[in-house]
């Protein structure tokens, strides 16, 4: 193809010397031309073009664009499901301790490492190809709760079942094709390797999202080499392999036909080459069979295991590391604590060593914020020593004055105006403490926890002055100073209750490992700063409240928002409810109730929502709102996206399809929060009054079925508890109650919904146990209306 300005003088802008397919789409961004002309090479039976066709600027904006123009312009389910403008949801694969991440989209594309190639499966059934487009994938767990995820294609006659796993040494995919004709089938199964990520375009950072380079692809060495390195080793010979340069056609057009591209390896210039392995199956009456590609790790060496071996070494690495905790409900109900235990999987899958990522992908960074909660939940499911290595890895990265990064990634911390990490980083070090006992740790992270501590006592102190004082600052007094630490603030830095709070919890526990530590100095100074700040927050509160007229906890000070999940936090992990005025509470989760129901219902102008909402569980079950606290899990597991996956992005749109960003998924902070939610519903330590309060959020049909509740092995505060919550023989309710428990300064609480206030209920344990019941009205549980 040649341009010129004045059609004398030619300049060739594309050539190609195998050009076969029937299109040829050429990738010309910014091209501009008076005159085009075709040269083509003699050739005896000449040429026939069935037509030219010039595309506006937009069809070659990027690459990616291009790419969804070509994808566009063909046959539905040739090319991934996002060039066609739609959402496709994703899972990660990985090893618990691992560094590199494998995903797994809905449809069945794998994409083995960040930005690199994918694999994607098509079988040519009765001289027909089959795509994700002419099955209904269907998503599935191992065990329904184990991260090795699966996509199931079922046709008439046939099964598909694509398996992602890993082990140290590299991932895997399985793929195995099921005859379920009754009859002998003879089938042709391709895997594709192919130039796209998983990730789709509108989450594209860096080199994420949509297309992924090949220049070189090959067969050679029993396997497939892409851009110079052997990338898939499969682990039975194909029959076949074939590769083609973009030039000569997507391998999708080969396929179609049942065939193969003639060469073996290929060299692409334009960098967009494909190709594919092809096997022969012939299967039985009811008969299956499996195929096995590794994807060896770099530090791996040629030799990998067997895939059935590494296969079942996967299932009963996750089944050792989530097992530790157990919790039975009656069937129906099971569902919630196995979405509990893939979302701990999902925080083990998404670290980078030490650091605790919230995301496979686009969130692959540390923030303080996320992994306190990480570690918090971590605790809370048996896999403490996480929680360890990430406070370890992190605390080098504070300042001499105290001062803790919001954020550390891979380039080193980020130092952006953010106030909350301070005291995340002190709570964190404490509950490690808490559940752990490990008095070394402590000593270990004294220094960096104080040096935190008094950063946030520096901060207070520009809160302190006369200025503030003033009538027009005067709800500023005392607090921590003006930050972004909350996303919505970004514009415009406020004085946020978000960082206050959490200072508030690093004050008090700063003041504990103080004491502790037979620091009697500091612990009496930061028990000062907590108490100081504690009434400097409710005062606060109480006078923005007045000013602006609103009966809700408002999120900042200038701006009084209506921030509930925010104060959600404040309520179900810190101490909250010791400042923060009772009929405010329940009006700000009425608010959002109705809010939320509004949304269920279909009501209103709203887009998306973050499911960052499930925190408000948590709150809910704190002030004895029981049902509303069913109310709203059971909507956000119906939500999960997809179901069977066990996962939440952080932001969920209205039509799931939408081609928008979701942030990442599965965000492994929701993953957490959705842990502390679900794991209040059966114990929490109470902050007034340093109770631990059993079955709050249990609901009372699983008392009336005939399994109960058990809870087995979950670790607390307070050691590591063990009991059985239902009926006994005469209908009346038992509690019987064991585990490695020291008695908890404020007690045993069981709490029953209100209407239970009249039942007869015996407890067995060797520690003694109160009941109360949840209050109906804005009181908090266990005060008298």
């Amino acid at each position: 193809l040649q341009t010129s300005g004045d059609g004398v003088d030619w300049c060739t802008i594309h050539q190609s010397e195998r050009a076969a397919g029937e299109f040829s789409y050429l990738y010309l961004p910014g091209c501009a031309t008076r005159y085009l002309r075709l040269e083509l090479p003699p050739n005896r039976g000449g040429y026939g073009i069935i037509g030219l066709a010039l595309q506006s600027f937009e069809f070659s904006r990027s690459l990616n664009t291009f790419f969804q123009h070509v994808a566009q312009s063909g046959p539905r389910g040739l090319y991934p499901r996002y060039l066609h403008g739609e959402q496709s949801y994703w899972t990660p694969v990985g090893v618990p301790d691992g560094t590199t991440r494998a995903l797994l989209n809905e449809e069945g594309l794998l994409e083995p490492s960040e930005g690199s190639f994918s694999l994607e499966p098509f079988l040519f059934v009765d001289g027909q190809l089959v795509t994700w487009a002419d099955v209904q994938p269907l998503p599935g767990l191992e065990d329904d709760y184990l991260p090795i995820p699966s996509v199931r294609w079922d046709a008439q006659g046939w099964r598909l079942t694509i398996t992602a796993f890993a082990v140290p040494e590299g991932q895997y995919v399985r793929y195995r094709l099921e005859n379920t004709a009754g009859q002998p089938r003879a089938l042709r199964f391709f895997v594709a390797i192919r130039p796209f990520q998983v990730n789709p375009p509108w989450q594209a950072f860096g080199n994420l999202g949509g297309v992924s380079p090949i220049r070189k692809l090959a067969w050679r060495e029993s396997a497939v080499w892409v851009n110079g390195a052997p990338a898939v080793r499969p682990l039975a010979d194909p029959d076949g392999f074939g590769a083609a340069a973009f030039e000569e056609g997507s391998i999708g057009e080969y396929l179609r036909l049942g065939a193969l591209p003639e060469r073996t390896a290929v060299t692409d210039d334009f960098g967009f080459a494909s190709g594919a392995c092809r096997y022969d199956v012939n299967l039985e009456g009811d008969a299956s069979w499996e195929l096995f590609l590794a994807m060896p790790s770099t530090a791996a060496s040629r030799a990998v295991p067997s895939g059935a071996a590494a296969f079942r070494q996967a299932v009963e690495t996750w089944r050792q590391r989530l097992n530790k905790v157990d919790i039975q409900l009656p069937h129906a109900a099971q569902d919630a604590v196995n979405a509990c235990k893939t979302a701990a999987a999902h925080i083990l899958v998404n670290r980078h060593g030490a650091a605790l990522q919230p995301g496979p992908r686009r969130y692959t960074r540390a923030w303080m914020r996320d992994g306190a909660i990480m570690a918090a939940a971590l605790l809370r499911m048996g896999c403490g020593e996480a929680a360890r290595d990430f406070l370890h890895w992190y605390a080098p990265f504070q300042k001499a004055d105290g001062n803790v990064p919001a954020i550390v990634d891979r380039t080193g911390p980020d130092w952006l105006a953010e106030h909350d990490s301070h005291g995340q980083f002190v709570f964190a070090v404490l509950e490690y403490y808490r559940f752990s006992g490990d008095r070394v740790f402590l000593e270990e992270m004294r220094a960096a926890a104080l040096k935190a501590a008094a950063y946030l006592e520096e901060l207070r102190r520009q809160r302190l002055t006369n200025d503030y004082l003033a009538p027009d600052k005067r709800a500023c007094y005392g607090l921590l100073p003006e930050s972004v630490s909350h996303e919505g603030y970004l514009a415009h830095p406020v004085h946020a209750y978000w960082d206050d709070f959490w200072a508030l919890q690093g004050f008090r526990d700063a003041a504990h490992l103080a004491d502790l530590l037979d620091d009697g100095g500091s612990a009496a100074r930061f028990d000062a700063q907590y108490r100081e700040l504690q009434d400097n927050l409710a005062q606060s509160v109480a006078a923005v409240m007045a000013e602006r007229h609103i009966d809700f906890i408002p999120g900042s000070v200038e701006w009084a928002d209506f921030d509930p999940t925010a104060t959600a936090n404040a309520i179900a992990q810190l101490d909250g409810l010791a400042v923060l005025p009772a009929d405010a509470v329940r009006r700000t989760l009425d608010m959002y109730l109705q809010h939320f129901r509004s949304r269920l219902a279909g009501q209103g102008q709203w887009s998306n929502y973050s499911p960052y909402e499930i925190r408000v569980i948590g709150a809910l079950v704190r002030v004895g709102m029981r049902a509303e606290a069913q109310e709203v899990l059971e909507f956000f597991l119906s939500d999960r996206r997809p179901p069977a996956w066990n996962q939440w992005p952080e932001i969920a749109w209205r039509d799931p399809r939408t081609p928008g960003h979701i942030g990442d998924i599965p965000h492994t902070w929701i993953s957490a929060e959705y842990i502390l939610s679900l794991l209040s519903l059966f114990a929490y330590e109470r902050a007034e009054d340093q109770a631990l309060v059993l079955g709050a959020g249990i609901w009372p049909e699983w008392l009336d079925s005939e399994e109960g509740v058990a809870v087995r092995g979950l670790p607390t505060r307070y050691g590591v508890l063990d009991y059985r919550f239902g009926r006994d023989a005469d209908g009346g309710l038992v509690l019987r109650l064991s585990g490695a428990l020291r008695e908890p300064p404020g007690g045993i609480v069981l709490r029953l919904p209100a209407d239970a206030a009249d039942q007869n209920v015996r407890t067995e344990s060797p520690w003694p146990v109160r009941v109360e019941t949840d209050s109906a009205s804005g009181q908090r549980p266990g005060e008298s209306p």
